[in-house]
Order: structure tokens, then sequence, then C-alpha cells
């Protein structure tokens, strides 16, 4: 049973993050239509960002009144239903946006939720090849939606796509409806509900050590925004537009593969996954720091491909460790403070390091690298604190 209802999640989450993307890109088309300015187009990744963000605070007071499950459906639910107002009515901008916002906070609860139900559905052993399961299908949708998507457009048109990704979601509601999982979550005051998940992280060193790791390596992941490589193939590679899709799909596909090398080798021990986290950040920095000062495409075109592989390998094996580091009925909520982190340290990035590149693209790219490296050296410097009891 905790087998088929792991693959129920699998599927379930597979088909909803497709329809996340396709829909938005059926969106952009329909914007692009009525008014091609960029700056509106870029009004829907920062509704989702924002939405997302503000949507992590009201996880803990959901975890405290409701099963895992039950909140995981109805989020797809009300997913399910925001869309189907796109058939209904006309909107104009503002009511795409609110309906954008709207399938965003309602996402926004499933990522810790999704997280938190896989320990209880796989071995302690199998976590982290589930987890990387998990990661090479998000990130392979994230390769082949968007291409998907815009041949879509062509062959339909923006509704078509809109239907697809409702049919989708439904979908998606059936296979998260099936899993069975019993699992009650601890009852906390209302007002503590909120902080709980921070105390858990004050309270355990390796949760603290790995907080801090990922501000560092949020704070630079910035750095791979499509404006700022875009920036980099322009005035450092002196290459057209294509090498900006080659470097970007490079990373990817690195990620996919990183993906793929977990799911083949075999790593129980926490320790082990310890080092692997910091070997990961260590190797991706310094990849970085050579991204920033060689103007060589081909070599541009490895270096991206190499640092996906590295930094993919280390987010799971940190993610696996801060699964398993707590007691699960707690883990959501602790899930939950970290992805609010994530996002405001990744907005920040946006800004910081656009900043930056404005300035000297290059400069943008030895700033990142070096915080991925100084949030190595963090955890190899305390790596007997974050490994103790």
């Amino acid at each position: 049973m905790k087998n088929r209802s792991v693959l129920f999640l699998w599927f379930g989450q597979s088909q909803a993050n497709l329809a996340d993307v396709l829909y938005i890109v059926a969106l952009i088309s329909i914007l692009y239509a009525q008014n091609s300015s960029p700056v509106l187009l870029s009004c829907i990744p920062f509704t989702i960002t924002a939405a997302k963000f503000l949507s992590s605070f009201t996880v803990p007071f959901l975890i405290d009144r409701y099963r895992a499950k039950r909140i995981l459906v109805v989020s797809q639910l009300l997913k399910t239903s925001v869309l189907s107002m796109f058939f209904l009515w006309h909107m104009s901008l503002i009511s795409m946006l609110c309906c954008v916002a709207l399938i965003a906070f309602f996402d926004g609860w499933a990522a810790p939720v999704q997280s938190s139900m896989l320990p209880h559905l796989v071995d302690k052993e199998k976590l982290l090849k589930w987890n990387s399961m998990f990661n090479v299908t998000d990130q392979t949708i994230q390769i082949a939606a968007y291409p998907l998507g815009s041949f879509l457009i062509i062959s339909w048109d923006a509704t078509g796509l809109l239907w697809l990704s409702f049919s989708l979601f439904s979908l998606s509601l059936v296979f998260m409806q099936a899993i069975r999982m019993n699992v009650h979550s601890s009852k906390t005051k209302q007002k503590q509900g909120l902080k709980e998940g921070w105390k858990l992280i004050w309270h355990y060193p390796r949760l603290r050590v790995l907080l801090v790791m990922e501000v560092l390596e949020g704070m630079a992941a910035g750095v791979w925004a499509s404006a700022i490589v875009y920036v980099f193939v322009k005035e450092i590679l002196n290459k057209n537009e294509a090498w900006w899709g080659y470097i970007n799909s490079s990373f990817f596909v690195g990620t996919v593969l990183g993906g793929f090398v977990l799911l083949k080798i075999s790593v129980e021990q926490e320790r082990s996954l310890y080092h692997i986290v910091i070997l990961g950040s260590l190797f991706s920095g310094f990849f970085t720091l050579l991204f920033g000062v060689i103007s060589v495409p081909f070599l541009s075109l490895l270096l991206s491909f190499t640092i996906g592989i590295a930094l993919q390998i280390s987010a799971t094996c940190s993610y696996t460790l801060t699964q398993t580091a707590v007691p699960l009925e707690k883990l959501p909520k602790v899930l939950s403070a970290t992805l609010s982190v994530s996002y405001v340290t990744f907005g920040l990035s946006v800004l910081l390091l656009g900043a930056v590149a404005s300035l000297n693209v290059t400069a943008a790219f030895l700033t990142a690298g070096g915080l991925i490296v100084i949030s190595g050296c963090v955890g190899l410097f305390l790596r007997n604190y974050a490994l103790a009891n």
C-alpha cells in the first residue's frame, strides 16, 4: 500500500507541476497578444513568488488542524477551481493576476506538505532515492514543459492549452485522493504554530547549519536568472541569443543528471550525506567562479552543466538531511519555514546580483561563486556541531 501511495503522490505532483507550467505559458501568450509590454509579463513570476511566500506562513496553522493528505487534496481542488474561472468570462489583466496569485498561494501549501508526506510513505534508506526521483521529474518537466507549451500554442491556441492544464489538474486530484496515509499532527496553540518551525530549526544544530548554508546559496541563486545569463552571453561571450538558451539548457540538464546520479548510488549514513552537501557546495562555488572569469563559450557550456550537477546533488542531500532531522509530525512546519527563507533570499538575490550585473556581469558571478564557497566552508568548519545529536 505504501509503494502504491508514493507512486500516486509522484504521479499526482508530476501532473500538477506540468500543468503549472503549461497554464503560465498560455497566460503569457494571452497577455502578450493583448499588450506586449515586458513589464506586464514580468508581473507573472513576481506574483507567483510573492503569493507562495505569503502562503508559507499559513502552512503551520493548517498542519495543526488537518491531515497532510487533506491539505494536499484541498490545495489541488482549489487550484483546479480557480483555473476553471478562465473559461467562465473574459478577464482583465488584474483578474488574471489575481487568479495566478490564488493558484500560487494554494500551490504554496503543496510543497512542504508533499515533502513531509514522503518520509511516511517510504523507508528511511530509500528516502534519498525518492527525493532524487521527485527532483529529476520536476527538473525534466521544467526543461520540457516550456518548449512543449510553445509547440502546443502554435498547434492549438492558448484556450486549448488552458483546457489541457485543467485536465492535468483534475487528473492530479484523482491521484492525490487515492493516497492512503493516516497521520495525525500534534496540536499547538495558534500563536505558537507560526513560531514552532523556527523553534525547531533553532533547537537542532543540523538544521541551523543547513539553514545558514541555504541562505548563502540562496543569495547566489539569482545569478542564474535569465536576464543575468543573457547579459553574460552578450557582453562576455559575444554570442547571440541562441547561446543564452544553450547555457540555460545545459544547467538544467546538469541538474537532471545530478538527480540520476543519486538514484544510482546508495548513501544511508547521515554523516556521508552531510559530507556530500559540503563537497557539492564547494565544487559548485568553485565552478561558478571559473564560469565568471572564462570567456570561452564551449567551456562556459561545460561549466554550467557541471554546476547543475553539483548543485542538484548538494540540494537533494541537504533536503534529505532536513527530512530526517525532526519528528515527522513536525516536519511540515520546518519545511514551510525554510521555504519562506528561500523565497526571500532568491528575490533579494535577483535584485542585488542584477544590480551588480548592471555594473559588471563578471562581478555578479564572482560574488555568487564566493557566496557558495563560503557556504561550503561554513558546513565544513561546523560539521561536528551539525552532526551532533
